[in-house]
């Protein structure tokens, strides 16, 4: 097991992991991680020793060879300095030679042998002669088809990689989040039920008009969008501030006053050593829903005081909403439902 990963961290040995293309469970050991790992590293060692991020490991494993070698290499460079020594020595050996020999006018000399020394030799240069080695030739071999599909996985996951990031750096994780807390209350349910009125009253008092056809593709038989606009010169007249400032008073005004008054939702707070009386909403929701229900009933389903409203006014509303006076009375059952929810979790 290579000691570089085991000094490693258990959190560097995820990312590492990550970076080499390997899923980890980060739950797992660590003594675990680090084999699973090593062994991911070995089988893709071709790939993997180009990156930065493994060149630890594969030099600590590439040392001891080098020293291997170079222990070798010396060993046999000093052995050939020796036996290259004794040839040497054993080649400067002077040879006596035994000779008899007369003077040059043929007298001869006093009777023996005589030994004569002969010149030593000078060495004229070293014994061998290396020749220079043959430049070994790289071949280029094409990648096997396990170097390509580890190839191939490892851009795959640097691509998710590159759009999870990109993903989380335009801020929609964010986004869907405060979304989602925020109509995972009984504020973002009462105010879907309150969008979902308006735009049923806005198509009622604010029709819109045609403007003009736009073709979406050249030729006679393309397809065509109409184009619609809001009559804006609405707003100028009694059909639509009288429906609207109806529903406004029946359906919010009224109920809001009411609730801020006969608040539910108000607790006993200790602050500072006092005893202080704090609403967890101005508004209650509970109240405020029961007393829009009322309402509703009473003016567009019994048509209460539509001498004074006005029954066309009330009829306008009436039909403007999806489902009639109905609907109001099922979002306003729903939010009351939400609203005791709420308060009996927040008890448990």
């Amino acid at each position: 097991m290579s000691s570089w990963l085991t000094r490693q961290r258990k959190q560097a040995l995820i990312d590492l992991s990550r970076e080499a293309g390997l899923r980890q469970d980060e739950d797992a050991r660590k003594d675990d991680i680090v084999e699973a790992l090593e062994s991911h590293l070995q089988k893709n060692a071709t790939r993997l020793s180009r990156n930065a991020s493994f060149e630890p490991y594969y030099s600590t494993r590439k040392t001891p060879s080098k020293a291997r070698s170079s222990s070798t290499m010396v060993g046999v460079t000093s052995d050939d300095s020796e036996a290259k020594s004794v040839v040497k020595g054993r080649g400067r050996r002077p040879t006596a030679v035994k000779q008899e020999f007369g003077d040059d006018t043929g007298a001869s000399s006093p009777a023996g042998p005589s030994t004569t020394t002969l010149p030593r030799p000078e060495p004229s240069g070293p014994l061998t002669q290396r020749t220079p080695a043959r430049p070994r030739r790289e071949t280029h071999l094409p990648p096997s088809p396990a170097d390509v599909a580890n190839l191939a996985e490892y851009e795959t996951t640097q691509f998710y990689a590159g759009l999870n990031d990109l993903y989380s750096v335009s801020g929609i994780p964010e986004t869907l989040a405060s979304v989602r807390e925020t109509c995972s209350s009984v504020t973002g349910v009462q105010m879907a039920f309150q969008l979902l009125e308006a735009a049923g009253l806005q198509r009622a008092t604010l029709p819109w008009v045609y403007l003009t056809d736009v073709k979406l593709a050249r030729g006679f038989q393309g397809p065509v969008l109409s184009v619609y606009y809001p009559d804006l010169f609405r707003l100028l007249t009694a059909g639509f501030w009288l429906p609207t400032l109806l529903y406004a008073s029946t359906s919010i005004f009224l109920p809001a006053l009411l609730a801020y008054f006969f608040n539910l939702t108000m607790r006993d707070v200790r602050r500072h050593g006092a005893v202080v009386r704090v609403a967890r909403y101005n508004i209650d929701p509970l109240t405020f829903n029961i007393v829009k229900a009322l309402l509703t009933y009473m003016v567009y389903g019994q048509l209460i005081g539509a001498n004074i409203l006005g029954s066309e006014n009330a009829a306008t509303v009436r039909q403007a909403m999806f489902g009639g006076h109905q609907g109001v009375l099922i979002g306003c059952y729903v939010c009351i439902i939400a609203s005791l929810y709420e308060a009996a979790q927040r008890k448990t």
